[in-house]
């Protein structure tokens, strides 16, 4: 293969691995329904990618790590912490009797839908038990169900990925005649991971804890030791270094020595970079002609574990665990199938090949299934939350965040007048000292703003995002404000986040250039381009405070000496567009006015 061609396809595979999932993104679908298509034009209709020629031997170890990396990052979402009383008895059922019964159902379908052996039938069934948290957590974040779903449904999807893969290594030992007690692999396996796992976490945990990592590195050491642990293991048991890199997340996220942030943001840096280019190298290699053959029982299987082994596996597992019956119908609603699957179905394919093995329907069949699910619970589930009254309500809060003295002030006032306020505590030791003395009577959020950055994780700083509708930006620091803006660009929207500060050319742009008219869309109507004059006037003895039409004069308006800044309806939302007209009951108006007049309830 030419240099000119490799070129090519490396950049076709990074390009389209990227801009995919930018367009999913905007368009609030998940990647996986964009990047598989773009796998297949560029692969075998129009021949510019051919990962095989490109990589060569390396493809899937590569590939292998790839997965290894996703699962290191799954593992670090799994806070015990996390899980309530009878949420772990849900997810342990999802992975043993949902896992046994959704293998059942599959092999069985399998047997007569592609009239194979039952080996071959066990290993498609296997590869297709799996699910993913890449995949699992998108459409749960459109869907938004109410807890503890969310949690019980990522659990599983991560944990569920090196289970199925070890099942179908079981069955490849079984079929090409290596281990004649397959299953003694499936133990070995993931107790050579799990082995694995602990060590890595442990010599991670204890360099850091000793200070023997340099500062800005440790993200780096704990990649490296993932890395480490994924090809140790699976230079021992093929699948091991799943299980290694999963258990290295999980014992690192749920130690208390030491911080691991700095793992989490460069996990959640690579994650969309590995994703996009494994799903356009593995869909580039799928013969399109095969996946037309067996489309017709491929889709029918697809009807079979969406409306029969799954609703089946969802009850068993919620049985008696006080869940209601919407929410057993939506954890029954949704696994769909992810990378995991892809992978090993393709590396397996090779395996079997070298064997003599003849199984044309595997691959066709996974991508099929991948694409059918992905399609169906990522358009259906968030409807599917909607009807079964089980969906969070539209977010209402608005958060404050800044180093700005006033802030707390203006969180106060926006209280009193009925606003569901949170308070965004990084970065501003007021704000966090505060907040950690839980004398406030409005929700803060202490964690750190990567977390809050990541729209695919279920955690707590997700289920803080979700109540946010406005962000209110209290800084003058042009750092502060991208990281403010990064964290919740995605769910809010540009135009609605309020930059009150001096350094706010960006913003500036956007309100006045023409571009949106945001003046009518937001409460900017207020002050408009009164900004520099209002700050003045906070730093000269003036805060905020919340009147309603007592204190409103008759005509509208604000009191004497006073300027307006917000309004808030009487539902506790911001009025858009802002006016000081007159206030009806239940009405409010924040306004700037000199310190000595606040009440003591505005201040804190």
């Amino acid at each position: 293969m030419s240099s000119e061609l490799i070129y090519i396809g490396l950049g076709l595979i990074i390009g389209l691995g990227i801009s995919m999932q930018w367009l999913a993104k905007i368009f609030r679908i998940p990647g996986i329904i964009l990047l598989l298509p773009a796998g297949m034009i560029v692969g075998p209709v129009l021949g510019l990618v051919r990962p095989q020629e490109i990589f060569g031997d390396t493809l899937f170890p590569l590939v292998t790590i790839g997965v290894g990396i996703l699962l290191l990052k799954g593992g670090l979402e799994l806070r015990l912490k996390n899980l309530q009383p009878g949420m772990s008895r849900s997810v342990w059922r999802l992975v043993t009797v949902g896992v046994i019964l959704t293998l059942f159902i599959g092999t069985v379908a399998a047997l007569f839908l592609f009239h194979i052996p039952p080996v071959l039938a066990f290993l498609l069934s296997a590869l297709l038990v799996v699910s993913g948290p890449t995949v699992v957590g998108p459409i749960l974040s459109f869907a938004r169900p109410k807890e503890p779903v969310g949690t019980v449904l990522q659990w599983e999807g991560i944990i569920i990925d090196p289970i199925g893969a070890a099942l179908a290594v079981a069955a490849i030992s079984f079929i090409t005649a290596e281990n004649p007690n397959p299953f003694l692999d499936i133990f070995l396996t993931m107790a050579v991971g799990v082995m694995l796992g602990i060590a890595a976490a442990l010599i991670y945990t204890y360099a850091d804890r000793t200070r023997n990592i340099p500062r800005g590195l440790g993200g780096l050491i704990a990649l490296m030791l993932g890395i480490v642990v994924v090809t140790v293991g699976e230079l021992i048991f093929s699948e091991a270094g799943l299980f290694a890199a999963l258990t290295m997340g999980f014992v690192i996220a749920n130690q208390r020595l030491t911080p691991f942030g700095s793992i989490r943001v460069l996990t959640e840096t690579l994650e969309p970079l590995i994703i996009g280019i494994l799903f356009i190298m593995l869909a580039a290699m799928v013969d399109l002609g095969a996946m037309v053959q067996y489309l017709v029982p491929a889709l029918v299987l697809v009807a079979i574990y969406v409306l029969v082994a799954r609703p089946l596996a969802g009850f068993l597992a919620t049985h008696g665990l006080g869940y209601s019956n919407a929410q057993r119908i939506f954890i029954g609603a949704l696994h769909p199938r992810g990378i995991v699957a892809a992978a090993t179905a393709s590396l397996f394919a090779l395996n079997l090949a070298e064997f003599g093995v003849d199984f044309p329907e595997m691959v066709p069949v996974v991508f099929t299934v991948i694409l059918a699910t992905v399609i169906i619970y990522g358009l259906g589930t968030p409807v599917l939350s909607r009807v079964l009254k089980i969906a969070d309500p539209e977010p209402t809060g608005i958060a404050v965040y800044g180093e700005q003295h006033w802030a707390l002030d203006l969180a106060a006032a926006l209280h009193t007048a009925g606003a569901t306020v949170m308070v965004l505590a990084p970065g501003s030791r007021i704000l966090r000292s505060v907040a950690d003395s839980g004398k406030i009577p409005f929700e803060a959020y202490t964690g750190s703003l990567a977390d809050l950055a990541d729209e695919e994780v279920l955690n707590d700083a997700h289920f803080f995002k979700m109540k946010v509708a406005w962000l209110l930006i209290a800084s003058s620091n042009r750092d502060s404000i991208g990281s403010a803006e990064d964290a919740f660009i995605d769910s809010i929207g540009p135009e609605n986040m309020i930059i009150f500060g001096s350094d706010r050319d960006l913003q500036d742009r956007r309100v006045f250039g023409g571009k949106i008219d945001i003046l009518a869309k937001t409460p900017y109507g207020l002050f408009g381009r009164n900004e520099d004059e209002l700050l003045d006037m906070l730093e000269n003895g003036y805060s905020f405070r919340a009147i309603d039409n007592r204190e409103q004069p008759q005509d509208g308006g604000t009191p004497e000496g006073t300027r307006a800044f917000l309004r808030v309806n009487r539902d506790g939302t911001l009025a858009v567009p802002g006016s000081d007209s007159r206030l009806e009951d239940g009405e409010s108006l924040i306004i700037i006015t000199k310190k000595h007049d606040l009440p003591k309830k505005d201040t804190y």
